[in-house]
């Protein structure tokens, strides 16, 4: 086995890459909570805050989820399940 000690130029390359992607990192997780403030702030849609950001609009919604934003509109989406009767609950025919 050949026996190897990294350069002190590739050490510092390194830990200079380290220190970018923890920057990065802790940028990533700033730039979310200030879009989930915005969007609790001033109300605006998912759809309108990512027409300013690199994200999708189900991205920004994503965000929003994680952070708690309340909606702006009730869900439009209903079970497909049909509802269960029950003894007394049915008109009588």
């Amino acid at each position: 086995m050949t026996a190897y000690t990294p350069s002190p130029q590739l050490t510092a390359a390194l830990d200079e890459f380290e220190k970018a992607q923890e920057a990065a990192e802790a940028a990533r997780i700033r730039l979310r909570t200030a879009v989930a403030d915005d969007l609790k702030e001033y109300g605006v849609t998912a759809d309108v805050m990512a027409g300013h950001l690199p994200w999708s609009g189900e991205t920004v919604r994503g965000i929003a989820r994680e952070h708690d934003v309340p909606r702006k509109r009730k869900p439009t989406v209903k079970s497909i399940k049909p509802k269960k009767r029950t003894a007394g609950g049915g008109s009588s025919g």
